[in-house]
């Protein structure tokens, strides 16, 4: 009875806490409803698996292969990368691949966070949105469920069907089990720069198809399947 209530308490404790957070000249957004112009931008983008705690950690960061799909994609819409300086916009991508069944959500399972110490300066003003877990909407109205459906609907779209290799989820054959399998996760976070106390951003997450089954799930196993849902989402939403 007193472990009940201790965990009662504990959870009214997160929940007022995480409401204490929330600031309230901030407007969060799906990235499908950015509608800005064009202009220039920072980027950050990093690359994580999973520990053998289910925990994100950073693998790789600004990787030059990563960031030129990024840059490619933005510079066909007149987006233009700035390496110092203030700038129109604010870029954060961080790209996650492992056993999302084997990942850690936290004390209340409540979301898989990107790591804190990851975040940089606007990352961690808005920590509390950094995370590619639960799939849910944003303020209530579903438009960032939408999107990840969305973007998973155009992936299907303009992939060529091949049953002759078709797998289960997890990367086995049909019929077959296996204890691991791998899946890239996409978050993309756009603010833009302040100019007054009421202040946006944009997210977008995604998922990719089940990569290939390896043990422990190491980043280089969806490095393609997280370029393509990167760049369909960059395409498609801005």
């Amino acid at each position: 009875m007193q472990r009940k209530v201790l965990l009662m308490l504990l959870t009214a404790l997160a929940v007022l806490c995480g409401c204490a957070q929330r600031d309230p000249n901030l407007v969060v957004r799906g990235l499908g409803e950015f509608s800005r112009g064009a202009g220039d931008y920072t980027l950050r983008v990093n690359l994580y698996d999973l520990d053998e705690k289910g925990n994100p950690r950073l693998v790789s960061a600004n990787d030059p292969s990563l960031t030129g799909f990024v840059t490619r994609t933005l510079a066909t819409r007149g987006y233009v990368l700035r390496t110092s300086g203030p700038a129109s916009y604010n870029l954060d991508v961080h790209l996650l691949c492992g056993n999302m069944r084997a990942a850690d959500m936290g004390f209340f399972s409540e979301k898989l966070r990107v790591p804190e110490s990851a975040l940089g300066a606007v990352g961690a003003e808005h920590m509390d949105y950094f995370y590619w877990l639960p799939d849910k909407g944003l303020n209530g109205t579903g438009r960032e469920t939408q999107d990840l459906r969305d973007s998973m609907q155009v992936r299907g779209n303009l992939r060529a069907t091949d049953y002759s290799g078709q797998t289960a989820r997890g990367g086995a054959p049909l019929g077959q089990t296996t204890p691991d399998y791998c899946q890239g996760r996409v978050l993309v976070v756009l603010t833009p720069a302040a100019n007054g106390p009421k202040r946006e951003i944009y997210i977008g997450r995604s998922a990719t198809d089940d990569c290939k089954a390896v043990p422990s799930c190491p980043a280089d196993v969806c490095r393609s399947a997280l370029e393509q849902a990167l760049v369909e989402m960059l395409e498609h939403r801005f």
